[in-house]
């Protein structure tokens, strides 16, 4: 027993972060021990209050996370920070609060870059890995801590860190096999230096492009400047001779590529750059040059324009592919003749001059890629164009011949069906369009149960005024059903008829169809109208006519409209949808049981911009039923 007039002294027992100081390890932010390098605004240095696990250290930081939805830690190293090597920050959380930890490089002289983590485990330490390593030669100075990112708290949030660092990055390359076909994708297969462009972020990644890094180059002011890959050898072009590559363009223009350097002539491919701010992939086809002997690759950017000089692309994935066939699983039609692409079910076997190119207008009704070139002696009246199917054609059904044509002088077109056992039969027709691409259509339905195997064509049939040298180019050979609108050019002042003149699109509101006329009477006898189904309960459903662009109203503005109603009620009619205000104007339906046409009168709107038009039966009144019909047709302006 230890007497009151005893004294016993213990010492206190006293833990310090830091006993034994080391040298500053600088990739280490703050381990709140000995390597508290970085001043980290509102964190107290505590003790650990779970020291288990990842993390058994004494000493840990303690963040109260405040009430904004982005609120932040922001760490300033005050310089830029060096991401050059060890470009990952780690940093190890313990909390009870689930959501997610971004983090932020910002503050310097490069565009901010954020990453997130999502803390999921409320319990223990974790460790969490933040990829910087896109940012290695940017120009950051804070680093900034999002807990709980987005969510408003009540600020009483508490989260404790330790051990924030820098560390290097785990190689994305280790295992990754060299492929000699791709010259340089700015990751792991770099297999080709590509002077003047500079290793950087991919910006604006999409679909096409997301990968981490990528190419920038900054075209200079010279029209031909170029970038130029040396190869320092043959290319082998053998099998992998389409050259692809992606690309961000601040500006249209010809994207050039060119192959040279070798024993082998030069030779170029164009493409157009038309979209900008957006990674494309173009694609340059140099199958030709399999055997060929070339060792540079050089890309002209805006090939031929002058710059100021401060032009960004962006380029990405270079390589060499094998060129893909766009036919590959097509299913021949026989219906096509030839279509000079991946239906060529037929073969022409000589005569006049032919021969397979790229399409020399590729607009209108024809942007297909590979037409027929046929040079026609057009001093000898009856020289002809033959296609052999080599088998009997079935005309049952299809026996409509359609030829899509490109000429620049308007001749008489002889088109003749042989080499059967039936007669030959001949169909008269005429190149009447010149200057761009119109589909011309014979009609051979009476020959439905006839043998014939060939086509013959008869360019400037019968005559001899031409030259030895006439051109024509065709397309789209083929036997068709019957269609009566064929050769319909589409005429804007009809809003719809029903038929071959439907120019504006019903987008709304109401049920309609299109029905075969029930009453062939009177000022309607066509044969489609539309059944418009309206509900007479409802005073504002409307059927909405859309043209999908400002219509024409400078000359025609009296809209007319052909409507069988088995009630008189009123029709409101409206325009609508362009950048001038509604205008509407007031009619009646006055007659029953007869197809009558009105007309609404909108004069003063010719200068306007509508793109619509929207029609109210029984506008305003809602005596009628549920399903009221009425028939219209021919809406049209004039």
């Amino acid at each position: 027993m230890i007497s009151c007039d005893e004294e016993s002294f213990y010492p206190f027992i006293e833990t310090v972060p830091c006993e034994t100081p080391e040298t500053a390890d600088p990739s280490i932010i703050n381990d709140f021990q000995c390597q508290d390098n970085m001043l980290l605004p509102n964190v107290e240095a505590i003790r650990n209050p779970s020291e288990t696990g990842i993390n058994k250290s004494t000493f840990v930081g303690k963040y109260t996370d405040p009430t904004g939805a982005w609120d932040a830690l922001i760490i300033d190293f005050g310089a830029p920070i060096n991401l050059s090597a060890k470009n990952t920050f780690k940093i190890k959380v313990q909390t009870s609060v689930a959501g997610t930890l971004k983090a932020k490089l910002e503050g310097g002289t490069s565009g901010g870059f954020e990453v997130d983590a999502t803390i999921t485990n409320t319990v223990n330490w974790v460790e969490y890995s933040f990829d910087f390593s896109s940012q290695f030669n940017q120009n950051h100075q804070k680093l900034v801590l999002f807990f709980n990112a987005g969510v408003d708290t009540n600020g009483a949030d508490v989260y404790y860190i330790d051990d924030l660092r820098w560390d290097n990055s785990v190689d994305p390359c280790i295992g990754v096999a060299v492929d000699l076909t791709i010259i340089n994708d700015f990751d792991c297969q770099k297999n080709q230096e590509i002077p003047e462009v500079t290793l950087t972020a991919t910006p604006n990644k999409n679909a096409i492009n997301g990968s981490k890094f990528a190419g920038k180059y900054i075209d200079e002011t010279g029209a031909w400047d170029a970038v130029i890959v040396d190869f320092g050898a043959p290319i082998n072009l053998t099998t992998h001779n389409a050259f692809k590559i992606k690309v961000l363009a601040p500006v249209e223009g010809t994207l050039k590529a060119k192959l040279e350097g070798g024993t082998s002539g030069g030779i170029e491919k164009d493409v157009q750059i038309t979209t900008t701010g957006q990674w494309v992939e173009y694609t340059f086809d140099f199958s030709s040059e399999a055997n060929a002997n070339h060792q540079k690759l050089v890309l002209f950017f805006n090939a031929g324009v002058d710059t100021d000089g401060t032009q960004v692309y962006f380029i990405d994935d270079l390589k060499f592919a094998e060129v893909s066939d766009p036919c590959n699983g097509v299913v021949p039609d026989l219906s096509i003749v030839n279509d000079f692409n991946c239906q060529q079910n037929s073969s022409i076997p000589g005569y006049v001059t032919n021969s397979i190119v790229e399409n020399p207008d590729q607009s209108g009704i024809n942007t297909s890629d590979s037409v027929l070139k046929v040079t026609d002696n057009g001093t000898d009246a009856w020289d002809a164009l033959v296609i052999d199917l080599g088998r009997v054609m079935d005309l049952s059904t299809k026996n409509y011949l359609r030829i899509k044509i490109l000429s620049t002088r308007a001749v008489p077109l002889l088109a003749k069906l042989e080499g059967g056992t039936s007669g030959a039969k001949e169909v008269w027709g005429a190149i009447t369009v010149t200057g761009i691409w119109t589909e011309y259509v014979f009609d051979f339905s009476d020959q439905a149960a006839a043998n014939h195997q060939k086509i013959v064509l008869f360019f400037n049939g019968g005559q001899n005024d031409g030259t030895a040298s006439d051109v024509y180019y065709i397309d789209d050979i083929r036997f068709a059903e019957y269609d009566p609108c064929a050769g319909v050019i589409p005429d804007l002042s009809i809003v719809n008829n029903f038929e071959c003149q439907q120019n504006y699109a019903v987008v709304c509101c109401i049920t309609t169809e299109i029905v075969t006329n029930p009453y062939k009477t009177g000022i309607n006898t066509s044969s489609s109208v539309l059944k418009v189904t309206d509900n007479g309960t409802d005073a504002w459903d409307a059927l909405v006519f859309d043209l999908g662009s400002a219509i024409n109203l400078s000359t025609k503005n009296k809209l007319k409209i052909k409507i069988y109603s088995t009630k008189a009620v009123p029709l409101l009619a409206k325009l609508e949808g362009g950048s001038s205000a509604n205008k509407e104007v007031w009619g009646t339906i006055t007659t029953s049981n007869a197809w009558t046409e009105y007309t609404f009168d909108f004069s003063d709107q010719a200068a306007a911009n509508h793109k619509k038009i929207v029609f109210f039966f029984n506008g305003g009144a809602s005596d009628g039923t549920a399903t009221d019909i009425y028939y219209i047709d021919d809406l049209k302006w004039e």
